[in-house]
């Protein structure tokens, strides 16, 4: 396979291997081809068929902010994109290099600063892998309470650059609860932090300016963030109600009743019948003890007999309609909760959860669904590659809204795509006001282009529909590239305010380029 060469003058490598050292600077073609794209459906299905998107020049490791205020200076001086990575586990297209440039791998800054056991509060840099950070703070006895899926595979950057939520952010809190301070590096190389308060009166936050802004208008390279005690006790409920709208009426009364679960996912009945139907002994039942759907649409495609890869393909692709009907056929959803913290009020919580959900129609399941879910809540992040191995692709559209309106947002996109892919839904990150909507759809096209324009299709259909309600179209995975065509609608005038800040903050426009609609 031949690449096109590193567009980067040899005075630039140069500078950048004086800064860096040569342990820490690849333009090697595999280093750059690794790093040409993050965990988009579109990007990974047009790698598996030989096409290669956009190359970044090269490839830094800075060691310390010092090093990227460097880095930055020289970027910006010769005009030269720069991208931040982390750990590549986004799913929007956020670390592409679109116009090339210098790839800024952060996960050598991963030291753990302080801990301040008596404020609760940990500092850290950000190229730190979440699981590692976690584990550190466990061993002290400890939580960050911040659990997304791609844990393993994603950085405390990460979950900064993109407003990220995790599993357990009804009780715990999104990313943007637990942020104290921050330091950045501007576009301009100028560094940026922000006091460690519990609150300040003293205009606008720039925590949240710079928390969710995927890298576009500073590096973020240090965070302080709040932490909690390990839990003492942990239980586990589940439930299964009639339709969406009991489960969800059940959701938003848990939520009222100032019950705060730390996991709280109530699943459609097409994700139901997928992942509720088999035992342990693979007996057909109600216990819904298999809670990994996209793992089983990869077990389907991979099942088929030999030769018949292609008829799968073509039925994925054209006969989405036809699977969707299977939801005539499904009865019922499936609720699955967590309360942990201490034993007694936990317990409390768990008894009036289980008052609460009965009263209004669920049927309690026992706590084995929810353990079940429990032991696999990380897996979905790493089942996707049997799907796309077989030529078709699985994507997620996060949406959120108000209770007045969830069951409409789940209708209408699942009305508006299901005649062109095959969707699912489940409903998490539950809030007083709301929560999200996360639907699940697979599709297959003949070729590599003719996936793009269906994937592009299903995603213009749905956020239409997400629009239309009064939804909004991304609750934590972010925006990047994939989305950023949707953002002026998103956000009518507030973009040139968006573009203003960028200006300011990053006069030559060389952080992350062409990202969030910037």
């Amino acid at each position: 396979m031949n690449l096109a060469p590193s567009q980067l003058t040899s005075g630039i490598k140069e500078r950048l291997r004086a800064i860096v050292g040569d342990a820490n600077i690849s333009l090697t073609d595999i280093d750059r081809l690794s790093y040409c794209h993050d965990n988009n459906p579109m990007f990974n299905l047009a790698t598996n068929e030989g096409r290669i998107g956009p190359l970044p020049d090269v490839i830094v490791w800075p060691a310390d902010t010092a090093q990227v205020v460097q880095i930055v200076r020289l970027a910006n001086e010769t005009r030269t994109p720069i991208i931040p990575y982390g750990a590549g586990s986004g799913v929007c297209g956020g670390i592409v290099a679109l116009h090339g440039g210098i790839i800024l791998d952060l996960k050598k800054m991963k030291r753990i600063l302080e801990i301040d056991e008596k404020s609760l509060t940990v500092r850290a840099e950000t190229g730190i892998l979440g699981q590692l950070l976690e584990l550190e703070l466990n061993r002290r006895g400890y939580t960050m309470g911040h659990f997304p899926s791609s844990i393993y595979s994603s950085t405390l950057g990460g979950y900064l650059a993109a407003r990220s939520a995790g599993q357990l952010s009804a009780k715990y809190g999104k990313i943007e609860d637990m942020v104290l301070a921050l330091e950045a590096v501007l576009g301009t190389g100028e560094i940026l932090r922000t006091q460690a308060a519990p609150r300040a009166a003293q205009g606008p936050d720039w925590n949240q300016m710079l928390i969710g802004s995927e890298g576009t208008l500073g590096i973020i390279t240090e965070a302080t963030v709040r932490i909690r005690p390990l839990p003492a006790a942990r239980h586990f409920l589940s439930f299964h109600f009639d339709s969406i709208e009991a489960g969800v009426e059940a959701m938003r009364m848990l939520m009222r009743h100032d019950l705060q679960p730390a996991a709280m996912r109530l699943y459609d009945e097409l994700d139901t019948a997928l992942v509720g139907n088999k035992s342990k002994e693979g007996e057909s039942n109600e216990s819904y003890l298999d809670l990994l759907p996209l793992s089983q649409f990869g077990n389907v495609v991979q099942g088929l007999v030999p030769g018949a890869i292609k008829r799968a393909k073509r039925f994925f692709g054209q006969r989405a309609d036809l699977i969707n009907t299977l939801e005539r056929f499904a009865k019922g959803c499936l609720m699955v909760l967590t309360f942990e913290g201490d034993e007694e009020l936990s317990r409390e919580d768990k008894n009036l959860a289980t008052l609460i959900c009965e009263k209004l129609g669920g049927k309690n399941r026992g706590p084995e669904p929810a353990q079940r879910w429990w032991k696999n809540r990380y897996h979905v992040s790493y089942q996707q590659s049997k799907i796309f191995f077989h030529g078709a692709f699985v994507d997620t559209i996060e949406m959120a809204t108000s209770w007045r309106r969830v069951p409409t947002l789940y209708h209408e996109v699942r009305r508006a795509v299901k005649d062109q892919a095959f969707i699912m839904a489940h409903f998490s990150h539950a809030y007083l006001d709301g929560c999200s909507v996360y639907f699940t759809f697979v599709t297959a096209a003949q070729s590599v282009d003719k996936a793009e324009a269906a994937y592009r299709a299903v995603w213009d259909a749905a956020v239409a529909a997400c629009h239309r309600v009064g939804g909004t179209l991304s609750h934590h995975h972010g925006i990047g590239l994939s989305k950023a065509r949707f953002m002026s609608e998103e956000h009518g005038a507030a973009m040139q305010l968006f573009e203003a800040l960028k200006r300011e903050m990053d006069p030559n426009g060389i952080l992350n380029p062409a990202k969030m609609g910037l």
